[in-house]
């Protein structure tokens, strides 16, 4: 097998030129974040998930300007700079006001996984500390427990395909495993153990090793990791089965300690994924509103990430990356919102329709839940290949209207919770 060797690690130079593009086409940025740490980032492999911060006056036609905008920005960048392909996969995908971002009412556990960067100095220290301040609740349990859940069991080989990788992508099946699916558990696991939230993927490996048994499995990732994933025993067979059992293994003895140390969970030993997982969806410790947020602040961008997966760039791949938003962006922007107002205000389990139907005259104007409907019938899953492209431009063209009814949809949720009996608000 041959292997490239690793390129230059210029992940400080890209986030620092990406930060400073975006910003002179959108003065409302006031600073930047990325998910882990910058010795996450594996040059060639990694993507970088930026996380925006704008000010309080940031509306929702604001995150509409903003949207458009860094989509430019990603299309220049991606046809100035063919190695910087993979770091441009996404538009930033949490996307905060400031006032959102120090709301202990709207804390998200994922805060505390994140670098800050550049931007507004006075900005950046208030966040650090807040973020740094942050005591483990009871959130952080649920977040931390529903996330080993997500990647216990063996590795699906069907879930993660390789994209814009170029002469990297022989190397990709090791750092899909390790770093996207071993890393995320392996991090949840010990914040759970240490009662504490830290960024790094890295670290939490270096930790598992004095945590959980088998030492030498955290010996090999930090290793493979280090060599840049050339250790071609594991990138065939047996060696590839062979690691997924032990990865599957290693989880399932880290599962067990962590039920041994703090039964948090009703749930046996050695327990199957399915036991996991129903375990997992029965702790209760996330607030509805909280959860209504998590969905909104990811729909921020998403007109400027469609709108630069629908553009024709010839070394960029979109159309794994279109497929993967329309499997979601329903159910996360449409479907579940709107139900889950209907239980924070109605007290209601409905459908989305029906509570869309609740919501219409009252929270939303006709127009509002037009744009609603619109959205829930464009955005479908089933799309054919050839279209992909321009569904995105679709989606892309009517976002506007969408945005703004599901960001009233948000202010009326809080509004509603603020007056409701019993609250202190």
């Amino acid at each position: 097998m041959i292997f490239t060797p690793p390129p230059r690690n210029d992940f400080a130079e890209f986030i620092e030129t990406y930060f400073n593009r975006c910003r002179a086409r959108i003065p409302e940025i006031a600073a930047n974040a990325g998910k882990w740490t910058l010795e996450d980032l594996i040059p060639g492999l990694s993507d970088f998930d930026t996380r925006f911060l704008v000010g309080d006056q940031m509306t929702s036609e604001g995150w509409c300007r903003m949207s458009t905008a860094v989509g430019m920005v990603h299309l220049e960048l991606a046809r100035e700079r063919k190695e910087w392909a993979r770091n441009l996969e996404h538009l930033p995908g949490v996307n905060l006001k400031r006032s959102e971002l120090l709301d202990p009412a709207q804390y998200f556990t994922e805060f505390s996984q994140w670098s800050f960067y550049h931007g507004d100095e006075r900005f950046l220290s208030e966040a650090r500390r807040y973020v740094n301040g942050h005591s483990w609740s009871l959130s952080d349990e649920v977040y931390h427990w529903k996330k080993i859940a997500i990647y216990y069991g063996p590795y699906n080989r069907t879930i993660d395909p390789p994209i814009n990788l170029g002469v990297y992508e022989n190397k990709y099946p090791l750092h899909s495993r390790l770093m996207h699916y071993l890393a995320p558990p392996v991090h949840s696991a010990v914040c759970l153990m240490r009662k504490k939230t830290t960024p790094g993927k890295l670290e939490a490996f270096r930790l598992a090793r004095d945590l959980f048994p088998c030492r030498n499995v955290m010996d090999f990732v930090l290793g493979t990791i280090a060599r840049h994933y050339e250790v071609p025993e594991h990138l065939s067979e047996p060696g590839v089965t062979e690691l997924d059992q032990q990865l599957a293994d290693y989880l399932k003895g880290m599962v067990n300690v962590l039920l041994d140390s703090a039964p948090a969970l009703d749930c046996p030993r050695d327990p199957t994924v399915k036991e996991l997982k129903e375990a997992a969806r029965g702790l209760k410790g996330t607030e509805p509103l909280a959860q209504l947020f998590e969905n909104i602040k990811f729909a921020r961008l998403m007109k400027g990430r469609l709108w630069f997966y629908g553009q024709e760039v010839l070394w960029f791949d979109s159309l794994l990356l279109i497929r993967n938003e329309l499997n979601r962006i329903r159910a996360n922007f449409y479907e579940m919102p709107v139900r889950l107002f209907a239980r924070i205000v109605h007290g209601k389990e409905a459908s989305a329709d029906e509570a869309l139907g609740m919501l219409e005259g009252n929270v939303l104007d006709r127009e509002q839940a037009e744009a609603c409907r619109r959205f829930a019938k464009i955005a479908d899953p089933d799309c054919p290949t050839a279209e992909l492209k321009k569904r995105a431009l679709e989606i892309a063209s009517i976002f506007d209207s969408f945005l703004a009814a599901i960001e009233a949809l948000m202010e009326g949720a809080k509004s509603a919770k603020t007056n409701s009996p019993g609250c202190d608000g």
